[in-house]
C-alpha cells in the first residue's frame, strides 16, 4: 500500500497544519529577538516535512509520476537550502539590515527551474529524443540566465539597496505566478491519474506559494516583522497535509479535446519562461537577453516542426491503417480472393462506370456442384481445401486483370466481367467450367467422380431501369437452371425477363 494510500481519510494531518502555524505564530512574536532565527528554522521545518513527504510518495508512485514528484522533492531542496542560509547568517548575526541576500536569494530563484521542467514535461513516448534534449537545454538556460541576472545586480553578500529589492520581488511574483498557472492548466488538462493528481497538489500549492510570498516581501521591504515568516511557511505546510493525508475520490478526467489541447501547448512552457527572461535581461545584458530570447524562438520552432512531423507521421499511419484494414475487410480469409462485401462494392462501381459509358457489363454465379455431399462425406477440411484450390483455379481462368472474382458465400463464387457482352460472358464460363474439372479433385458423390462447377450468366444491356439487383437476380436463375440441367455446365437468363426460365443458350462444360 503506497504512502498516499495509508494515510487517506486520517484528518489528524488537517489538525497538524494550525497547531505547527500557531507554535511557529508565537516562537516569532513572543520569544527575545535574539531567538528570531528559530522562526526561520520552522520554515526549513515546514520544507523538510513536504520534502520527505514527496520522497516517500516517489517511492511508491509509477514511472512517469515519480519523475514528477522527484523534480517537486528537487524544488524544496533548492529552497530549504535558501532558507537554511538565511537561518545561518541570522543566528551569526548580519551586520546590515539585507533586503536581498545574494546566495539565497539564487536559491530560492533556482527552486523554479525543476517546476519549470515538470509542467513542461510529456511522458507521450511517441515524443522524440530531440525534443526531450530541447527541454533539457531550456532549463539548463533558464538556469544560466537567473544566475546572470540576479548576480549582476548583486552580489554574494546581498544588497541593501530598496530598488533592488523590487526589482527581485518583482521577479518572484512572474516566475510564481507563471508555474501557479502551468500547474493548474496540466492539472485540468492531464488523462492520467497519477499525473493529475500530482498537478492537483502542485497547483493548490503553486497558488498559496504565489500569493503569500508577494504579501511578505512587499511588507518586509518596510517592516522587517518575525510574524511574516508564518507566510512563507504555510505553503510549505498546506503542502506536506495535501501529499499525506490524499484524497478519497478521483476526479473526473478531462475531455480528450482538453487533453490534447494541454499536451500540444504545454512543451512551450519552458520556451516562454526563457523569452520573458530574455526580454529582462536585454535591458543590462543586451547580447545574452537577445541570445535567450532567439533560443526560446528556435527551440519553439523546434518542437513545433517535430509536433508536425509526427502529426504528419500519425496521420499517414493512419491512412495506410484505414487502407490495410479495407483490404482485409474486403478480403476472405479462407480463399484469399474479394469477400461478399468487396463484391458488392465492385459491381456499384462497374455498373456506373456501365451506365455512363453505355457498355455492358457480365455477371457470373459459379457454384460447387454437390459441394454439402462432399462435406458430408470428406469432411470440412477437405472442403475448404477444394474451395482454395478452386478460387485459384477460377481466378487464373479470368481472361483480363480487369475481370474481377469474389467468394459470394458458402460454396459460391462470383465474377464481374467489365464491359463484356453476352457471348464474352459465355466463353470466360465455359473456360471457369473447364478449369475446375480440370483439377480432378476427387469428388466420390458427384455423377462426374470429380468437383466440378454450375455457371449462371447475366449481361447488362444498358437499359436505364435495369438496376444491379435485376442482374444478381438473372444471374441466380441462370445457376438454378444450369443446375437444373444436370450441373457441370453453365447457362444465361437475360437480365429483366419474365420471372422463370428464359434460357438463350445452354452448354455443357466439359
Amino acid at each position: 500500500m503506497s504512502f498516499v494510500s495509508q494515510r487517506r481519510g486520517r484528518w489528524y494531518f488537517w489538525a497538524l497544519a494550525p497547531g505547527f502555524l500557531l507554535v511557529h505564530l508565537i516562537v516569532s512574536t513572543c520569544l527575545p529577538e535574539k531567538l528570531d532565527p528559530l522562526s526561520t528554522f520552522f520554515i526549513v521545518l515546514a520544507e523538510m516535512g513536504a520534502l520527505t513527504a514527496a520522497l516517500l510518495v516517489s517511492r511508491q508512485a509509477e514511472s512517469r509520476a515519480r519523475i514528477l514528484w522527484w523534480l517537486l522533492s528537487a524544488a524544496l531542496i533548492f529552497h530549504s537550502t535558501a532558507m537554511s542560509l538565511d537561518a545561518v547568517t541570522e543566528a551569526l548575526g548580519a551586520p546590515m539590515f539585507n533586503h536581498v541576500p545574494g546566495l539565497s536569494i539564487f536559491f530560492s530563484m533556482l527552486s523554479g527551474v525543476p517546476l519549470l521542467a515538470a509542467v513542461s514535461m510529456q511522458f507521450d513516448s511517441r515524443i522524440l529524443k530531440v525534443a526531450r534534449v530541447t527541454n533539457a537545454i531550456l532549463s539548463l538556460a533558464i538556469g544560466a540566465l537567473l544566475y546572470v541576472q540576479i548576480f549582476s545586480l548583486l552580489t554574494l553578500h546581498g544588497s541593501t539597496n530598496l530598488a533592488d529589492a523590487l526589482l527581485i520581488s518583482h521577479l518572484f511574483d512572474g516566475i510564481d505566478l507563471f508555474l501557479a498557472v502551468a500547474a493548474t492548466i496540466r492539472w485540468f488538462g492531464s488523462d492520467h491519474a497519477a499525473e493529475r493528481g500530482f498537478f492537483r497538489v502542485a497547483a493548490i500549492f503553486l497558488w498559496l506559494n504565489t500569493l503569500f510570498p508577494a504579501v511578505h516581501n512587499r511588507i518586509l521591504i518596510r517592516h522587517d516583522y518575525v510574524w511574516l515568516d508564518l507566510l512563507i511557511s504555510t505553503p510549505y505546510v498546506v503542502l506536506f497535509v495535501l501529499i499525506t493525508a490524499g484524497r478519497r475520490k478521483e476526479s473526473v478526467p478531462p475531455s480528450a479535446r482538453i487533453v490534447h489541447l494541454v499536451q500540444s501547448g504545454s512543451s512551450i512552457f519552458l520556451s516562454i519562461a526563457l523569452l520573458a527572461l530574455g526580454v529582462i535581461a536585454v535591458r543590462t545584458h543586451f547580447y545574452l537577453g537577445l541570445t535567450a530570447s532567439l533560443l526560446s524562438i528556435v527551440s519553439y520552432g523546434v518542437l513545433s516542426t517535430l509536433a508536425q512531423s509526427r502529426g504528419r507521421e500519425t496521420e499517414e499511419a493512419l491512412l495506410t491503417s484505414r487502407e490495410s484494414l479495407e483490404g482485409l475487410v474486403g478480403v476472405d480469409s479462407l480463399t484469399g480472393i474479394p469477400n461478399r462485401w468487396a463484391f458488392d462494392q465492385t459491381l456499384i462501381r462497374e455498373w456506373a462506370n456501365a451506365r455512363r459509358a453505355n457498355s455492358p457489363v457480365s455477371l457470373l454465379m459459379i457454384d460447387v456442384d454437390n459441394f454439402k455431399l462432399l462435406n458430408d462425406t470428406q469432411g470440412h477440411q477437405v472442403g475448404d481445401w477444394c474451395l482454395t484450390r478452386i478460387a485459384s483455379a477460377v481466378s487464373a481462368a479470368l481472361p483480363r486483370a480487369t475481370d474481377f472474382v469474389a467468394r459470394y458465400g458458402g460454396e459460391e463464387f462470383s465474377a464481374i466481367l467489365a464491359a463484356t457482352d453476352g457471348p464474352g460472358a459465355e466463353e470466360v464460363a465455359k473456360k471457369i467450367c473447364v478449369a475446375v474439372a480440370d483439377l480432378s479433385l476427387s469428388h466420390p458423390g458427384s455423377t462426374f467422380g470429380i468437383v466440378t462447377v454450375s455457371v449462371g450468366i447475366s449481361t447488362y444491356d444498358g437499359l436505364p431501369q435495369h438496376s444491379t439487383e435485376d442482374l444478381i437476380w438473372a444471374a441466380d436463375q441462370a445457376l438454378y437452371k444450369a443446375k437444373h440441367r444436370g450441373r457441370n455446365r453453365f447457362e444465361s437468363v437475360p437480365i429483366g425477363g419474365t420471372r422463370g426460365w428464359l434460357a438463350t443458350t445452354g452448354r455443357k462444360g466439359v
